[in-house]
């Protein structure tokens, strides 16, 4: 009965001071990277297509697998991850965490709308093909740890302070999401190539 009643209270309280809005930003995100390349689009912008600028830088060069290719993935990708975890000790968690989540949509709307546009209904399977198999992996991970980047950081804006279990906890589960991006690197650096070498070669783009 006592256990019962601290659920309901943990419940209450968590009610008060709101969850994170991943999904909204996430969205909105994704809404503002659909419209930005059709307004691109329109201003005659259709040689900067984030697809083919894609496709041509990774397979131009006929090099897109190996130690090189995936450091400068975790460079990339793995330094602006770390940064957020790093944020969610401080009150520029907040912040960073809608700025995350937003990022994340807008990357994923602005990726399809410049391969639907510069590509047609066989873009659609280009960007699809981009993102996976590692945002399987990129996508859940990303808002596990923004809502936890956020939570962890809202405690320091209300004056809550970070006590140390909520330190500890925030460092294993941070770990966690770092070891899971880890594996989304592997999978982009050995994985995705393959599976876009294989679409182009039954689109028959390049």
């Amino acid at each position: 009965m006592v256990q019962g009643e601290v659920m309901e209270r943990k419940k209450s309280e968590r009610k008060k001071k709101g969850s994170f809005p991943a999904w909204i930003l996430f969205l909105c995100g994704f809404l503002l990277g659909m419209l930005l390349p059709n307004l691109a689009w329109k201003l005659k912008w259709k040689q900067k297509a984030l697809a083919s600028v894609y496709l041509l830088s990774s397979f131009g060069t006929g090099n897109v697998s190996g130690t090189e290719y995936l450091l400068e993935i975790i460079r990339l990708r793995g330094g602006y991850f770390l940064l957020c975890i790093l944020c969610g000790f401080t009150v520029f968690g907040v912040p960073i965490a809608v700025l995350g989540m937003v990022i994340l949509g807008g990357e994923l709307g602005a990726l399809f709308a410049m391969s639907l546009l510069q590509f047609g209904l066989a873009g659609g399977a280009i960007s699809t093909g981009l993102l996976f198999p590692q945002y399987l992996i990129y996508i859940p991970v990303t808002f596990m740890a923004m809502d936890s980047i956020y939570t962890e950081s809202m405690r320091m804006w209300k004056n809550h302070g970070i006590f140390p279990q909520n330190v500890n906890r925030f460092c294993i589960r941070a770990l966690a999401y770092t070891a899971l991006f880890f594996a989304g690197s592997l999978l982009e650096c050995y994985v995705n190539p393959w599976v876009v070498e294989k679409i182009l070669s039954i689109l028959k783009i390049f």
